[in-house]
């Protein structure tokens, strides 16, 4: 079987919850189980993110030999010990307000998801277990970035970034540096897989990337197909770069849906939730049975890509190895006069394919994946009727057309308006700073301001000293509420959990929630016209309102059809061209994809 591998992480200084034995290479298959979640800092580490850990931690426990099995979650949260700091960031909705909160993401046996716990127990521990032949299952539930530029561009894991000071009154500070980007992680496990392999599940944002620790980014194909061999041609399919493979959340460029700190039972959705609870039967957030577990990732791949109506675009390795393919078709083969008759005339078919959505090859695997995709598109159908005439008989143009079109959720481009709201956001601070500011301050310093007294007063007047040395805490730029967040988590004492007074720390998350609306409220019941004026002007804020869930855009719809179409058309004209090498690396690939998650 395998490992699964989550994200989680913690400060260098917690320890671990296992002796650090270097283990020799296992001389005989045995399987390992990792689980790594809960990276960034605990005002990213989403709620979600803890229940899905939870969940696959519990069914570690329950299933699978102790020794088998990690767990990295965040700051590394133990059941059996003090918490290290709350890491897990969980929203409550409180009279049309969103509160923050947040508590330890305490796991059996879990350890802080730093790059360095995770590498040095892959390297120590984990390989060494499988090196024999065994299987690692490596799950990944946290948040992914994009790092490098260009063509060195990466899809990288976010692993656990909030450190402790080297010396004890420089506090806490963030390291954007603890991320592992494909390169790395592929380096790490060449070094120790030996005859292993590797299964994995990334539910992250740019997941798709990983991918690429099996298969090379680029497709080379053979001299044969030219009648003028190019300097890119070469001996064809460039052979696995490792043994791995598995599925991903989306592709390389995209974002993921899933990650919530506010999870709602109804509406929380995408693959973070979806391929777990299909994967082990159970609804993560209840704990209650919700199906049958499935006996492998494929097919808890292929459950939750079937009610997946977000923004995912979920895909395999072997399907991104075919997508490679594709665009060598589309960017190289199609544009090249020197390509032979037969290559010729498979690129045309390709193009044909991809405009039909239509194979012609009659290869059993070929065609059980076109029937699963075909599966797929029409519940796309059934959740979009009024697109079923693009989703089912569009043609490459047309399904382009609303892909890169504007207006729909994804579109790229800045949109109207955007430039004028900056404008306006630009105008209330400066109303803020020079009128409406100026006023609260003096009324809070005076202690004349009902209702504002204690800890909340305290806090008050630290976010106002806060303000005056140029921190946007009512009106961040851009949106981003993190400076405000901030505050709220270390004077609300989370940062100790042993310390923490719960009702001082809902005093003053309430009072972060509630701050502008209490500000604005106060300044508009004001003697002073100026102040009444400003308080008017800035206005109280958004107010939180419940929204019926949305299907699925048609973007996100014409995206993954015109995806399946690629893929199978890319495989057929493999089949076409007889490309062995190429087709002999697929079917290795899918083999792997197909690992059951338990060996017997």
């Amino acid at each position: 079987m395998g490992a699964l591998v989550f994200g989680g992480c913690a400060s260098a200084t917690d320890p671990e919850p296992r002796p650090r034995t270097v283990l020799a290479p296992s001389t005989t298959p045995r399987d390992a189980y990792v689980l790594l979640s809960g990276g960034g800092t605990p005002l990213s580490n989403n709620y979600s993110q803890y229940l899905q850990a939870r969940a696959l931690a519990d069914y570690f426990g329950r299933e699978l030999p102790a020794e088998s099995t990690w767990v990295f979650f965040g700051a590394g949260n133990r059941d059996d010990t003090a918490p290290v700091l709350s890491d897990a960031r969980r929203e409550m909705k409180q009279d049309g307000l969103i509160v923050q909160s947040w508590l330890p993401g305490a796991l059996p046996r879990n350890r802080p998801a730093t790059k360095e716990s995770l590498l040095r127990a892959l390297r120590d521990e984990i390989l060494p277990t499988v090196a024999g032949g065994g299987t690692l299952h490596l799950f990944v539930g946290d948040h992914g970035e994009l790092v490098g530029k260009d063509e060195k561009r990466e899809s990288a894991i976010t692993m656990w970034q909030l450190k402790r000071g080297r010396r004890r009154s420089t506090g806490w500070y963030t390291d954007e540096k603890e991320v592992l980007g494909v390169a790395e992680l592929r380096q790490v496990l060449a070094a120790g897989i030996g005859k292993g392999r590797v299964v994995f599940c990334m539910t992250q944002c740019h997941s798709g990337g990983f991918h690429e620790l099996g298969v090379a980014r680029e497709m080379t194909p053979p001299q044969a197909w030219f009648s003028a061999p190019p300097s890119w041609a070469g001996a064809g399919a460039p052979g696995l770069r490792l043994r791995v493979a598995g599925f991903t959340a989306t592709d390389e460029a995209s974002m993921a849906a899933g990650c919530d700190a506010d999870p709602d039972p109804e509406k929380w959705a995408g693959y973070e939730r979806f391929l777990p609870e299909s994967l082990i039967g159970l609804d993560l957030m209840s704990g209650q049975p919700k199906g049958v577990g499935r006996r492998s990732l494929v097919e808890a791949h292929e459950a939750a890509v079937l009610v997946d109506h977000t923004i995912d675009k979920p895909r395999s390795t072997s399907e991104h190895y075919l997508e490679s393919w594709a665009r060598l078709i589309e960017t190289r083969l199609a544009t090249t006069l020197s390509v032979t008759a037969k290559t010729q005339q498979a690129v045309a078919a390709f193009q044909r394919a991809v405009d039909t959505g239509r194979v012609v090859a009659l290869d059993d695997a070929l065609r059980a994946r076109e029937t699963q995709f075909a599966g797929f598109t029409a519940r796309l159908v059934r959740e979009l009727p009024e697109a079923r005439q693009l989703l089912q008989a569009g043609n490459r143009q047309q399904l382009d057309a609303v892909i890169h079109g504007r207006g729909e959720r994804g579109a790229g481009g800045a949109g109207p308006g955007r430039g004028n709201r900056r404008a306006v956001m630009a105008e209330l601070r400066k109303t803020y700073a020079e009128t409406l500011r100026p006023a609260w301050k003096a009324a809070v310093l005076s202690g004349s301001v009902s209702g504002v007294s204690g800890a909340v007063l305290a806090f008050e007047k630290d976010l106002i000293a806060l303000e005056e040395d140029g921190e946007e805490l009512l009106l961040p730029r851009g949106g981003n509420d993190t400076p405000l967040l901030n505050e709220i988590y270390w004077s609300s004492g989370h940062g100790e959990p042993a310390k923490l007074d719960p009702k001082k720390a809902a005093a003053l998350a309430r009072w972060g929630a509630e701050r502008r609306q209490r500000i604005v409220a106060w300044g508009k019941a004001s003697a002073d016209p100026a102040v009444r004026a400003a308080a008017e002007k800035i206005g109280p804020g958004p107010v939180f309102e419940e929204e019926a869930a949305k299907p699925i855009s048609r973007k996100t719809a014409a995206e993954r059809v015109l995806f399946y179409r690629r893929v199978l058309a890319a495989w057929d004209f493999l089949i076409a061209m007889d490309a062995q090498p190429a087709l002999a690396e697929l079917r290795t690939l899918i083999e792997l994809e197909q690992t059951p998650l338990r060996r017997g």
